[in-house]
């Protein structure tokens, strides 16, 4: 058997194994009693069609004489089938056995309806609805091929593993036996079978003393022959089965005549395997037990894949650390324990910070040796009764169990914090990031692992909001509101496919003529438990979470959609990007598809960036605003005035509003240092050469002191409050029918 063989009979299942197993031994047996080649072959045939429902097996001879094929054996084919395949000549449209012939390899053919192999055979296989057919040529000595052996199927299908192997031990073992129908051959086939064998076979006498064994015995148990004659198989066993075990082996292969099933053994230097055994007892016409066969097969490579399967259902692959699973699982048996011996647990929620700083500069490998490194520095900082585990990307979960109070664990995250905080040291160089540590103690924050890990999980985002590099234990009295966070984070991913988010549209207008130029698009989400949640408060999670990216497409695809339908074809919309969601990478795409997507002229969609948006990298800032800028579409800077103005830095940016923040507009009326900065700012602008957009206006006389100004836009509650989409739509649709002021 090859290489590919054997790596072939690695993906087969027990019980196929099984069945090839008990398929050799059946035909060992059948020779050892000497039974006759032709009557073999048709056991062979029958055999195999046991093992493939809806299968026949026929064996065609290849005649030296006319060079035609001869149906040699198909016991379950009809007289008039078989007549029909009678002195066929192999070639491209002579069939599967016919083209195996005559290609020398094995032919399968799912279809023989539609195959152009099946040419010249096409009416026998409609006759007899033999709609699939695979053959395997069948070679002699010296490598000559002397004929075919087929499985024929009665529904088109492909072979498995199992069938190709079938078809292989049954032209191998049909060839050895034409090759050797004389009497004095047959010893001759069962020591070929016995010696070229990959599964091992050892023959014992009625007394269960070795007679021989052969060389797959010896590989796999490390004994050569001469070590075993006479000696009993006991000399393999483990220790690892009781006195009953062997007791019910025998009885079973007494009564039955085989046995089959998973036993132990030792190899000469120690080592214990497992290994899948098949017995059986050679009878005389006597009916007197001869001779034991036992054929078995090395089962160490399938328990480790067996071994590895169950490893990974329970541990992270690339940490190999115990995932979410493992660790609720033990979470569980500790809070039990504490609870009878009065101690405390500690659950730590750890994430690692700015990961995806690094997957992006570095890649995902970088990424992936940080984390391996991280899991590896978190083990040396626990005991060995504690357990960490990964529960997937950034995030880790240390169980500290047996603790006297909360500052024990304190003083655990602490060396956390010290030990990660170190310089990573990796092909892609020397890296530094920190941890955000969430702690939760059983029994002050709960009595199970759901509710100790919902407790840290909050803890460690305000370790987060704290500036990172740190930990926080959880508070009890905020409980409410983390609760309420925490609810807030886990909806928001399913909160797109059910349809929770709507956008509100606030009119847009110009301040001179009253006339609706546009509306800003609001994000509102009404939640199905905490009704309706402000944008101030779900957004800030959002962008901590990373959902925000997701949610900004939804928005940006919708209110270009709703736009599209709006009177006039002229009204602008406006939309608001995170700072997050603008340096994610795929913002230009993502404009571009939903303009595409809803026929909106870009001309008419405006982005609403912040302040803090616009620091960073400039010459890397300038090219994507400019690529943003070739969509057609408006760039404005919200809430202008509340970060980092600079004219110097505005003017090489190609901005085309600036939006004045409500704080400074509400206040001007009393304020005179807020009515300067809004005057400020729109000398400004109109310096830039860019408009400006007062934001909350609520009042006439808010109105008029911007227009006094030189404000050119205003939105507010004095015009209208924000509305849904089809409310703004009639909104719309009246305001434009009015005539503007002159």
């Amino acid at each position: 058997m090859s290489q590919n063989d054997a790596g072939e009979d690695n993906q087969l299942s027990r019980e196929d194994q099984s069945a090839i197993l008990t398929l050799q031994q059946d035909l060992l047996a059948a020779i050892a009693r000497g039974d006759e080649p032709l009557a073999l072959i048709d056991r062979l045939c029958l055999l195999e069609e046991q093992l493939v429902p809806g299968a026949v097996a026929s064996v065609m001879r290849l005649s030296d004489e006319s060079g035609t094929l001869q149906v040699l054996a198909a016991p379950s084919i009809p007289d008039e089938a078989q007549a029909r395949l009678q002195n066929l000549r192999p070639g491209p449209g002579a069939g599967s056995c016919g083209n195996a012939v005559f290609r020398r390899e094995p032919v399968f053919v799912a279809n023989t309806f539609t195959d152009p192999r099946w040419a010249e055979l096409r009416s026998t296989a409609v006759d007899f609805n033999i709609r699939a057919c695979w053959s395997m040529p069948i070679y002699g000595a010296g490598g000559k091929v002397i004929g075919s052996f087929a499985l024929s199927s009665f529904a088109h299908r492909e072979p498995g593993v199992f069938h190709r192997r079938l078809l292989e031990i049954g032209a191998h073992l049909i060839g050895i036996l034409l090759e050797r129908q004389a009497q004095d051959t047959q010893l001759r086939l069962a020591a070929r079978l016995f010696e070229t064998s990959e599964e091992g076979i050892v023959i014992t006498d009625a007394h269960n003393r070795i007679q021989a064994v052969n060389p797959a015995f010896s590989r796999t148990t490390g004994y050569a022959s001469e070590e075993c004659l006479g000696r009993r198989p006991s000399m393999l066993s483990s220790g690892r089965h009781d006195k009953a075990f062997y007791q019910r082996l025998w009885g079973e292969l007494m009564r039955n005549g085989h046995w089959q099933g998973e036993i132990w053994n030792r190899r000469k230097n120690g080592e214990i395997y497992p290994e899948w055994l098949v017995l059986s007892a050679i009878r005389d016409p006597a009916g007197q037990i001869t001779q034991h066969v036992g054929i078995f097969s090395d089962l160490t490579e399938y328990h480790a894949s067996q071994n590895r399967i169950r490893f990974l259902a329970t541990h992270d692959v690339l940490t190999e650390l115990p995932n979410r699973m493992l660790l609720e699982e033990r979470c569980g048996q500790v809070v039990a324990w504490a609870r009878k011996a009065g101690h405390r647990v500690a659950l730590l929620f750890v994430d690692v910070d700015n990961l995806k700083l690094v997957n992006d500069s570095l890649g995902h490998a970088a990424g992936d040796t940080l984390l391996q490194s991280v899991a590896q520095r978190l083990r040396h900082c626990v005991g060995e009764k504690d357990l960490v585990c990964r529960q997937g990307g950034d995030e880790f979960i240390v169980l500290l169990d047996e603790l006297p109070n909360l500052e024990a664990a304190t003083s655990v995250a602490q060396r956390i914090n010290d030990r990660l905080g170190a310089p990573y040291h990796t092909d892609s160089g020397e890296l530094v990031t920190s941890v955000s540590i969430g702690i939760a103690m059983y029994p002050d924050d709960g009595d199970d692992f759901n509710a100790l890990l919902r407790k840290a999980d909050a803890a460690m985002y305000e370790a987060k909001e704290a500036g990172r590099n740190t930990f926080r234990s959880h508070h009890p009295e905020a409980d409410p509101d983390a609760l309420d966070e925490l609810v807030i984070r886990n909806g928001l991913r399913p909160a797109l496919t059910r349809d929770e988010f709507a956008l509100h549209y606030q009119p847009i207008l110009s301040l001179a003529t009253g006339a609706l130029l546009g509306a800003e698009a609001l994000l509102r989400w009404r939640h199905p438990t905490l009704g309706d949640i402000p944008p101030d408060r779900f957004i800030r999670v959002a962008e901590l979470s990373g959902h925000i990216v997701s949610i900004g497409e939804w928005v940006l695809h919708e209110a270009c959609r709703t736009a599209a339908t709006w009177p006039g074809h002229e009204l602008s919309v406006a939309v608001n990007l995170s700072p997050l969601q603008f340096r994610h990478g795929s913002l230009e795409g993502c404009i571009a598809a939903a303009l595409e997507a809803s026929g909106l002229d870009g001309r008419r969609l405006e982005l609403e960036i912040t302040e803090s948006t616009l620091m960073g990298d400039t010459t890397l800032l300038i090219e994507q605003l400019a690529r943003l800028k070739a969509l057609g579409l408006r760039l404005a800077v919200d809430d202008f005035g509340t970060g980092y103005s600079c004219l110097a830095y505005l003017r090489r940016l190609p901005v085309d509003k600036l939006k004045i923040d409500r704080a400074f507009v509400g206040d001007m009326s009393e304020d005179a240092d807020d009515a300067s900065i809004v005057r400020a700012i729109i000398q400004m602008a109109e310096g830039l050469g860019v408009r400006t957009t007062a934001e909350g206006v609520e009042s006439a006389h808010q109105h008029a002191m911007l227009e006094a100004l030189g404000c050119a836009e205003g939105q507010g509650y004095f015009y209208a409050r924000p509305m849904p989409a089809e409310v703004f739509a009639g909104w719309a649709a009246d305001n434009m029918a009015r005539p503007a002021l002159t």
